[in-house]
Order: structure tokens, then C-alpha cells, then sequence
């Protein structure tokens, strides 16, 4: 393995770190079956192929009489990405977000969010083999009866194309903007593995950095997922060839948000979420595979919790559906 040629290519994860954003939404590459939908996965496609791949998060808030009549109501988020196979080890994405964002007595704002780029660098180990970089055998995988180890590297970043300066009845919160007003970085790594039969587990990992923009700059963010994928139902020749029952846990943790050079009050906190969903690969159309997610917090311990409303953790629930294509 050319060791000039990885060096090169970690350069290259680092400065494009992969985007998971809790204010504006997460976005995750859905590969087919035995991949998670909220956890990142490994697997990097073939050479040459393409996903077009579109996701919608629905974002229900709790609301509470101190915020009254300004309670933020309901998020919801749309990306349409599209992944290319660079080579069999490298896999490189562009993503479009769309928000609206609605709260009471202010109505909805809503527009283009930041454009994010992204890549995937893929190895996979083997006892016999040792570490090695994906070959085309090596993409897009099922992990059934598979006995290696799938490792990515993930990175990305965001530019400030997004809308950032929209105002409603009055000038409204930054959380309440489409878009960041600056660029943000961040990086991560991704593993997964066949434990069983009809069982893989994928575990990932992910920190954003974001930079400041007028005085104000929104909280970092570490995310660690844990997925447990489990093949309900296969018939290969079926119209719908393979249903997964996919179980995450979901952890975040939110630095608190910085404006004028001072931690912002009633921002930040760590919140731990169940996230049951399934997921249904379609091969006859394009290979299309369908994820579907509800996402509830289990547990939280957030800054100043009790002046908190339409933040992560105090949902009522997220959904989550991914569609993707690939062609």
C-alpha cells in the first residue's frame, strides 16, 4: 500500500470532515442493506457509482409557559445528496439542505441551509490480511457471512450559502436561520462488523467545529452512535428483497453557544436517544432502499434545562425517512 498516497488521502479527510448537524439537521449516507440510517456508516462505493440519495426530519417540540407566546413549534428539515466513488476506497458527497422552522406567534421561516461536502475513506481488516484499503470487492457490501472488519475515516464541511439573515414579524433567533452565516469543519470515524447470522453492529463517532460570524458562534457537537441491524425478512428475488430492523442509540453533546465572547446561558447539554427503525432494499428499482426512524430522548442533562425550549433533547419525537438510488 503506498504509504505517500494514504498520507495524501487522511490530508484529505481532515480538511473535508463529514457534517452531522443537530440544529440543522443530521444527514447520513444510506448505503443498502444491513446500514444503519442516524449512525454513519463504513462502506464506500464502488468506482464510478453514483446514489442520489433524499432525506426529511420532522422535529416536534415540547412547549412550555415561560416561552409563551413564543414557543418554537416544529423543525423540519430536507437534504437531497448525491455520493460518487472517487475510487473503491474513496466516496465523496454533496448535500443540500432545506428548512422551515416554525414558531408561534412568528410563523415560519424557512429556506436553503448550507451546502455540505463531504468524504469517506474506506479500509477494511482481516485477520489474515491485516488493514488494508477497500478494493472494489469491497463496496457497498452486505456483511452477511462476511468476516472483515469495514473502518472509515469521515470528514467534511459546510459552506455559508445557506439563507442567514431572513427576518419574520422581527429579527428572529440564530437557531431559527436556515443557515450558519460561516463555515463549520468537522471529523470522524465509523466501524462495522457481523457479530451473527442476521446481526451486524456499527458503531460511529463525529465532531463539528463550528467557527464565529458576527460575535456569535453555535456550540460544538460530539456525537457517538451505537447500531444494531437485524435482518427481519429476505427474499432476494422478493420485489422487496430485504427488511432490516435497525435499533440505535444516539449520543450528543452540545458545547454551549458563544456570542460577545461569553457562554450563552440556557444553551447546551448532553442527551442520550432510542431510535428505532427499519429499513427496506428495493433492487428492481434501482437498487432503492428505504430507511424509516423515530428518534426519543432517554435521557438528558442540559444548561440551565429549566429556561430550554425548542432545543435538542426536549422533543416530542423525530422522524426520520431516507430514500436513495443508486445507480
Amino acid at each position: 500500500m503506498n504509504k505517500s498516497l494514504i498520507i495524501a488521502l487522511l490530508v484529505s479527510v481532515v480538511l473535508l470532515p463529514t457534517i452531522v448537524e443537530a440544529h440543522h439537521g443530521g444527514v447520513s449516507l444510506a448505503l443498502g442493506p444491513g446500514s444503519p440510517i442516524e449512525t454513519s456508516s463504513p462502506l464506500t462505493l464502488p468506482e464510478g457509482g453514483f446514489v442520489v440519495s433524499t432525506r426529511v426530519e420532522q422535529v416536534e417540540f415540547k412547549k412550555f409557559q415561560f416561552e409563551e407566546p413564543m414557543n418554537k413549534d416544529s423543525y423540519t428539515f430536507y437534504n437531497l445528496g448525491l455520493s460518487y466513488g472517487v475510487t473503491p476506497y474513496l466516496t465523496t458527497s454533496l448535500f443540500m439542505p432545506y428548512a422551515i422552522k416554525r414558531q408561534d406567534t412568528l410563523g415560519s421561516n424557512r429556506g436553503f441551509g448550507d451546502l455540505k461536502l463531504s468524504t469517506t475513506l474506506g479500509f477494511n481488516y482481516e485477520p489474515n490480511n491485516g488493514l488494508r484499503l477497500n478494493s472494489h470487492e469491497d463496496t457497498a457490501v452486505t456483511l452477511e457471512g462476511n468476516k472483515r472488519t469495514y473502518i472509515a475515516l469521515i470528514g467534511g464541511v459546510t459552506l455559508p450559502t445557506g439563507e442567514s439573515h431572513k427576518q419574520l414579524a422581527e429579527e428572529i433567533a440564530r437557531d431559527m436561520q436556515p443557515g450558519f452565516r460561516s463555515p463549520s469543519f468537522s471529523i470522524g470515524a465509523a466501524v462495522s462488523r457481523q457479530v451473527a447470522e442476521a446481526l451486524s453492529m456499527t458503531a460511529s463517532t463525529t465532531y463539528d467545529i463550528f467557527t464565529k460570524s458576527a460575535g456569535f458562534k453555535f456550540g460544538n457537537e460530539l456525537r457517538i452512535d451505537l447500531a444494531a441491524i437485524y435482518e427481519l425478512y429476505g427474499k432476494p428475488e422478493g420485489v422487496v428483497s430485504k427488511i432490516d430492523g435497525v435499533l440505535e442509540f444516539n449520543f450528543l453533546k452540545l458545547q454551549k453557544d458563544e456570542e460577545g465572547g461569553q457562554k450563552a446561558l440556557a444553551s447546551g447539554g448532553d442527551i442520550l436517544y432510542i431510535s428505532p427503525g427499519m429499513r427496506f432494499a428495493i433492487p428492481k428499482v434501482n437498487n432503492a432502499n428505504v430507511g424509516i426512524m423515530l428518534k426519543f430522548p432517554l435521557a438528558k442533562s442540559l444548561n440551565e434545562g429549566q429556561q430550554q425550549q425548542g432545543s435538542e433533547g426536549l422533543e416530542k419525537v423525530r422522524a426520520i425517512a431516507t430514500l436513495s438510488f443508486y445507480f
